[in-house]
């Protein structure tokens, strides 16, 4: 008889099993800030207190105020698929608490040193607990003060693959006081202080005015401006918040704050009705605004992203309209120049989360009676303020030609002759070999990357700004600004922190002259924190930042001065190293020989 096949499928351990859970949780320390300041939320917490160090790798530290937990919960706390939110199947369709799935702790456990010390206010001790790598350690009584205090060290100490793939730590910080900034402004009834590396960067003092825990992030001259939105309702969703100006729009959502049940979250449908409410907006521009909506929990499932960053509506044509009734008519009220509502008590925009085992409240709604409804139509007409032409983007004025002193010599462009424009978008030469097309942004972004590269050796000249420009950024470019600030001055950029999340330009590169200072940098910050490009932990990190500086650089400018100074580009380009290919891959050039023409029109 033959033997039996040996057994493939094998169960996991529980601490291999928290690993593999801890991936989809704990992907950088700004996730795991968020899972335990939740709790702590969940917890009925009133202070919140966050510290971190080296980016949250070396300590995170979050305590609170909250309820606290009995001895018999605080066994049970670290083991997978524990919790004290979910009873029973049916509560997953009605989940009113920011964390429920019971995998948080473990999962942050398994990846880090942990410990924990916890007390109710009405037990006489508290409790402490330690955990490394997964691994327990004996239930001990402790004092304490009433409420939780968590201490994470050594975060992915072994799981080195994850941690090689975290940025620095001024990044990772960043991502963390972000986080911390989430919740604040979703709860401001609640106190937060944000600590790091042993420096206290904001303390927030509860309030239940919401304008006031926004102007203690943007500034109260930012603030001043904002619009309170009109108050509409619909069965199950309410919309409330703030709006700024038509004019404050940003390139980017960095200032788009949507909040639901007190979660932040990014959605597409939100965004749509965001820009119909506007009735439309200038392409490449984005609203700024602080958007509280309170749905009923069987109208929203929060449970289809690890992370619960995106949800699923049940009604989204209801949360649509909604919105977009918010927007339009808080906007048509401003035109109008109508003042402001301002209700007596000014509550939070957001539910107010209790205890678990208490019962959940919600703001009442407020005395005055309700505006009339004022639904747009499908087909919606901006409302224009004096200063939206602000928004809308000149054209390039043509660039200057080259600087004599770098065109490359004559003979480069011996027998070339530029015959004209193809669609408004290649150039057109001859040779005497045939016919050949350039296309001049990826044939700028080639010579602009080649400069750069040669600058990795010999830095650029920088052209001083008459006015230095002061760019107020948030905290994650703010971090990645300190970390390409050797490649920024490098390629020929001067700049310097000038405050905890403002950039001083003084200086811009001599070869790029830049129409909008302050876009331009913001951009490529931009796109550095959305991970679009990485730097590389390699031999030459400079590489991929000037292949990204070309790439913006050569997008910014009008093609129209391009096309009008075809020859010069064209003797530059064929003075590079590799003429044929941006940085990116794209063809640059496309030679049509005469034999190929001639054999296709059968000469």
């Amino acid at each position: 008889m033959a033997e039996e096949s040996q057994q493939s499928i094998k169960l996991m351990s529980d601490i291999l099993a928290s690993q593999v859970a801890a991936g989809e949780v704990v992907e950088r320390p700004a996730s795991v800030v968020k899972e335990l300041v939740e709790n702590s939320i969940d917890a009925g917490a009133r202070c919140v207190r966050v510290e971190i160090r080296r980016g949250g790798v070396s300590l995170i530290k979050i305590t609170d105020d909250g309820c606290g937990m009995s001895k018999a919960d605080a066994s049970l706390c670290l083991q997978r698929h524990a919790t004290s939110k979910l009873v029973q199947v049916e509560d997953l369709f009605a989940i009113r608490q920011l964390g429920f799935r019971g995998e948080a702790l473990p999962s942050i456990a398994s990846v880090s040193h942990l410990s924990l010390t916890t007390r109710r206010a009405a037990d006489v001790e508290g409790w402490t607990l330690s955990s490394e790598g997964g691994v327990e350690a004996p239930l001990m009584n402790a004092g304490c003060a009433p409420g939780t205090e968590i201490c994470v060290s050594n975060l992915f100490f072994n799981t080195p693959v994850r941690r090689k793939f975290l940025k620095s730590d001024e990044t990772e910080a960043g991502h963390v006081e972000h986080q911390v900034r989430l919740h604040a402004l979703a709860f401001p009834s609640v106190r937060f202080t944000f600590i790091r590396d042993g420096q206290q960067v904001f303390d927030v003092p509860a309030t239940h005015d919401l304008r006031q825990r926004i102007a203690d992030f943007v500034g109260r001259e930012t603030a001043s401006s904002l619009m309170r939105v009109r108050p509409t309702e619909a069965p199950g969703v309410r919309v409330s918040g703030f709006l700024m100006p038509v004019s404050a729009a940003r390139r980017n959502r960095r200032m788009q704050y949507v909040f639901l049940n007190g979660r932040p979250i990014e959605d597409q449908i939100i965004n749509r009705a965001v820009r119909d409410g506007y009735g439309g907006f200038p392409p490449g521009l984005h609203p700024a605004l602080f958007l509280y909506l309170e749905v009923e929990p069987a109208l929203v499932d929060v449970n289809v992203h690890p992370a619960k960053r995106e949800v699923r509506f049940r009604r989204p044509a209801e949360i649509t309209m909604a919105v977009m009734d918010a927007v339009a008519a808080t906007l048509a009220a401003h035109a109008r120049g109508e003042a402001e509502e301002r209700p007596a008590a000014q509550a939070a925009a957001t539910v107010v989360f209790e205890p678990a085992d208490k019962e959940i409240s919600r703001p009442a709604a407020p005395v005055s009676s309700p505006a009339p409804s004022t639904r747009p139509s499908l087909v919606l007409r901006p409302v224009v303020s004096p200063r939206q032409q602000e928004l809308e983007l000149p054209p390039s004025p043509p660039a200057a030609a080259p600087d004599p002193s770098t065109e490359p010599a004559a003979p480069v462009l011996a027998g070339f002759r530029h015959i004209g424009t193809l669609h408004h978008q290649y150039a057109i030469f001859e040779n005497k070999e045939g016919m050949v097309l350039m296309a001049p942004r990826a044939a700028r972004e080639r010579i602009i990357y080649e400069r750069l590269v040669a600058a990795n050796r010999h830095p650029l000249t920088s052209q001083q700004l008459l006015v230095p420009e002061l760019l107020e950024l948030d905290t994650r470019d703010m971090g990645i600004a300190m970390e390409v600030k050797p490649q920024l001055e490098q390629a020929g950029f001067q700049l310097s922190p000038f405050g905890r999340n403002t950039l001083r330009i003084e200086a811009v590169p001599a070869i790029l002259p830049l129409r909008k200072v302050g876009d331009f940098v913001q951009e490529l910050l931009r796109v550095f924190t959305s991970g679009e490009v990485r730097l590389s932990r390699s031999r030459s990190p400079f590489e991929p930042f000037a292949r990204q500086l070309a790439r913006q650089y050569a997008q910014q400018e009008n093609i129209d001065s391009y096309l009008q100074n075809a020859m010069p580009l064209l003797a530059a380009l064929l003075e590079c190293e590799i003429p044929y290919c941006s940085p990116g891959g794209k063809s640059t050039l496309l030679p049509f020989p005469m034999s190929e023409l001639n054999r296709r029109f059968q000469v």
